[in-house]
């Protein structure tokens, strides 16, 4: 179209040139020129009029395409959108056809199940409210029927066994068939009963509560109260629940108890021995300053005496310091380490036995533990794990040997350690006051060389001062 216009615009002008040449050709040269000038000048006008109404189309021609472009991007991405959507509800209508299928596959089953459970038959071509309500609730309604007379609580003296297996008449309260309670007068004729195939009934479970027993009682009397109620039905297979004492805790620890009981009682032994030892032995505060002070004033003879009426090893080193006064420095330092290694082993008498005391308690622990373990495990090969109760002996001795051997291993490794710090301090105010007599004796000691020093000589423990001026 744009063409045909731009065609039809040249041809124009073509047209009206070869006019204006003809009527040139005829008129005069002047006439023709001007007349020229004014057809080129009309043409150009045309021409750019032309130009003008050419780009003005085109323009529109092009916003045009431009929307049509647009149309068809904004219909392509509504295209999309709808695809995706379209998948999405593909997808959604998938899942409810699943959701569907197991909804009737769950529903037949719960159907199924209700009837099992009261043994009822369901006709398989009858729809799920059908089978319902023909078959389940109808076999419901004829197992409530007799419902009210099974649950029933009645009240009467019957024959038991008790829990030390006598054969009693007591009262027999029965919940219906859920429960039976032996209502007897004391411990061991009170309680669940549990039937047997062979004979009357037995007491069994737990030992019940005073406030238990009482509630039996009363309910026995006609006045119902609280009741011991077994849910699960495994109350009554219980061994029975007293209080366990200390002899049937350690009797149920095995062989193994009693070396390890062995083994504390000699902790204990040891433990009292060596304290009693070190608070005897312990040397009076003044005793050490007596020696030291009859040594500064020369009098060695009442020195000697002062530390031989203390028999305790500090007198015993002193001693030894005192009989090595005058000798030579290498022949008293010799006598001082002789008399501080005599009183070592006797100050650290059975503290390593202690020691391995306490190393050997776990350890016997455990070999009971092992022991209970062999012992469990012959169990399971014999009858299987099918009576935990069976089990429970090796478990029983497995557990309380270790637990007793730390209950003693722990307080002897604590009392060695205290002992040995004990033992330590001691000996290391034996070697202060030995150093303490040789430094009266090196200062010249009976000639009084240094006296005023000597009588500022601090006591065992106390810390050594500056001589003054």
């Amino acid at each position: 179209m744009r063409r045909c216009a731009v065609i039809a615009v040249l041809a124009l002008a073509a047209a009206l040139a070869v006019g204006t040449v003809r009527a040139r050709a005829a008129a005069p040269p002047d006439d023709l020129l001007a007349r020229a000038k004014a057809a080129r000048l009309e043409a150009e006008e045309d021409l750019a009029e032309a130009r003008k109404r050419h780009l003005d189309e085109r323009r529109a021609l092009a916003a045009e395409l431009q929307a049509a472009y647009d149309a068809l991007d904004a219909a392509e991405t509504a295209a999309d959108a709808a695809r995706s959507a379209l998948a999405d509800l593909a997808e959604q209508a998938k899942d409810l056809e699943r959701s569907a299928a197991l909804a009737a596959a769950q529903t037949q089953r719960h159907i199924r199940q209700a009837a099992d459970a009261v043994e009822a038959q369901v006709d398989a071509a009858a729809g799920p409210v059908a089978a319902v309500e023909e078959a389940v609730w109808a076999r419901l309604e004829a197992r409530l029927a007799g419902l009210a007379a099974r649950c029933r609580v009645r009240v009467g003296d019957a024959t038991v066994v008790s829990r030390d297996g006598r054969e009693v008449a007591v009262p027999v309260l029965r919940l219906g068939d859920f429960a039976a309670y032996a209502c007897g007068p004391d411990r061991a004729t009170v309680g669940l009963l549990r039937d047997r195939p062979d004979g009357p009934p037995l007491v069994a479970g737990p030992y019940l509560s005073e406030r238990g027993a009482e509630a039996l009682r009363l309910a026995a009397a006609g006045r119902l109260a609280h009741l011991p109620i077994d849910v699960t039905g495994s109350l009554a297979e219980r061994t029975a629940g007293g209080p366990r004492t200390l002899a049937a805790w350690l009797e149920a620890g095995g062989l193994f108890v009693y070396p390890i009981l062995a083994v504390g009682a000699l902790g204990v032994v040891l433990i009292l021995e060596r304290m009693l030892y070190l608070v005897l032995t312990k040397p009076s505060p003044g005793l050490l300053r007596d020696v030291l002070a009859h040594l500064e004033g020369g009098n060695t003879a009442a020195a000697r005496e002062a530390a031989s009426r203390a028999h305790v090893p500090a007198g015993r080193v002193l001693l030894a310091g005192v009989d090595a006064a005058g000798k030579s420095e290498p022949e008293r330092e010799a006598a001082m380490e002789s008399a501080l290694l005599a009183e070592a082993p006797k100050l650290e008498r059975s503290l390593s036995l202690l020691g391995a005391l306490a190393g050997v308690a776990p350890l016997l622990g455990l070999l009971g533990t092992v022991s209970g373990m062999i012992a469990t495990f012959d169990t399971i090969s014999t009858v299987g794990t099918g009576n935990p109760r069976l089990l429970s002996g090796g478990i029983s001795e497995a557990l309380i040997t270790t637990q007793l051997g730390l209950m003693i291993a722990i307080p002897l490794l604590l009392a060695h350690a205290g002992l040995e710090r004990w033992v330590q301090r001691r000996e290391a105010m034996l070697e202060h006051q030995a150093i303490q007599v040789f430094g009266i004796q090196e200062n010249g000691g009976a000639k009084g060389g240094a006296k005023g020093a000597s009588r500022n000589a601090p006591a065992p423990g106390e810390p050594r001062g500056e001589p003054t001026a």
